[in-house]
């Protein structure tokens, strides 16, 4: 009884920190599924995924599809920006898969180091068509079309910043692409690859770009930075197993180490 009064409140907060309003707040789903990374779609669509595996649920939380990727290794990153064409990067085999809003494959496999990139270390989908990759090598940005053309790319990082950057998250917002360091922080570059700022929150394994802010977790607190204010709202997680928080139409995702429990308001 405890246990659930205290994470009442701790959802009432989230919830209040993403500019969401409830009458009344309850548990909308549990998918007792083990996953190593979860993320969403604006549609509120859910993608957890494991090793190989990748299993989608609708905004029902009904599971409406899967993916094997065994024949290209251990999934790296799903970038579901838009659920009708979902990035998924396999850092091992330096692949990228399309898949559609149904987890089917969208076209043949993207081997990046056939178009010039031997190394590279995250990847993410572009609104202006086509994808970002970060090569570590080259430690550039590029921006590809849909013909695979070059259209876009960075300074050299290392010699603008003086060392190495070593990602573990990409992902544009906005028109603007976030690049993380877990180092050094959060770069924040615009939509043709040029160097606007850096968000000095370090320590990211994850985290969420909605409504003019940025969500992640900070040990065992969930946390908003806000861009218009520059000012970070934390509050600490109850329950320490969760590994990830994101907030979508109005649901509240938390991943645990066994499960994925779904909130709702109203």
């Amino acid at each position: 009884m405890k246990l659930k009064f205290h994470l009442f409140f701790l959802v009432l907060f989230l919830f209040s920190l993403s500019s969401f309003s409830q009458d009344s707040l309850s548990v909308f789903k549990v998918i007792s599924k083990k996953a190593k990374m979860m993320t969403t779609d604006r549609l509120g669509n859910l993608y957890l995924a494991e090793d190989n595996f990748i299993w989608m649920y609708n905004n029902k939380g009904d599971s409406i599809g899967a993916f094997n990727s065994k024949k290209y290794g251990e999934i790296s990153f799903v970038d579901a920006t838009d659920p009708y064409k979902i990035l998924v990067f396999f850092r091992d085999y330096n692949l990228i898969v399309f898949l559609d809003n149904y987890l089917s494959e969208n076209g043949e496999p993207i081997d990046l180091q056939n178009l010039g990139f031997d190394q590279v270390v995250m990847a993410c989908l572009s609104r202006e068509k086509g994808f970002w990759v970060f090569d570590q090598l080259k430690q550039k940005i590029f921006h590809l079309n849909d013909n695979f053309e070059v259209t876009h790319e960075t300074v050299n990082l290392s010699q603008w910043f003086g060392k190495a950057v070593e990602p573990n998250g990409m992902i544009e917002y906005n028109n603007q692409l976030y690049l993380n360091d877990k180092k050094t922080g959060v770069y924040v570059f615009d939509h043709f690859g040029t160097f606007m700022k850096k968000i000095p929150i370090k320590d990211l394994d994850q985290f969420q770009m909605l409504d003019g802010g940025l969500n992640y977790l900070d040990s065992n607190q969930f946390c908003q930075y806000n861009f218009q204010s520059f000012s970070t709202n934390c509050r600490k997680l109850i329950q320490p197993e969760i590994k990830t928080a994101r907030i979508e139409k109005n649901k509240l995702y938390l991943l645990t180490k066994e499960k994925t429990i779904i909130y709702k308001t109203n």
